[in-house]
């Protein structure tokens, strides 16, 4: 099971595939991770992908392939090893956005 810790939403993958997503988020950016429907649960993995929101006041937001965290689309295999992955993405979020704060003044 994965963590509720800044999980700000759950909802049937918005594509239409099937699965569910996950979208999680620290300030102003988040994780939005997607499992697809498989008949063999050996099989069942997580994709993930870093987001930027559009604003504090909205869950749209786009894809974000330029952190150090992560510059690609990533697959996770099973919700232990995605929580690991969420818990060191929180803390590199709060820092994110503190550093662009800083560049900001």
């Amino acid at each position: 099971m994965l963590t509720e810790k800044n999980q700000v939403l759950s909802r049937p993958e918005p594509n239409g595939q099937g699965g569910i997503q996950f979208l999680y988020r620290v300030q102003n950016y988040g994780i939005a991770a997607l499992s697809s429907p498989n008949q063999d649960i050996s099989q069942i993995h997580w994709t993930v992908d870093i987001v930027k929101f559009h604003g504090a006041e909205t869950l749209k937001y786009d894809i974000c392939h330029s952190t150090e965290l992560a510059d690609k689309t990533l697959t996770f295999r099973n919700d232990k090893s995605l929580n690991e992955f969420l818990e060191k993405a929180f803390g590199y979020f709060s820092e994110l956005q503190d550093l662009e704060k800083m560049l900001e003044k």
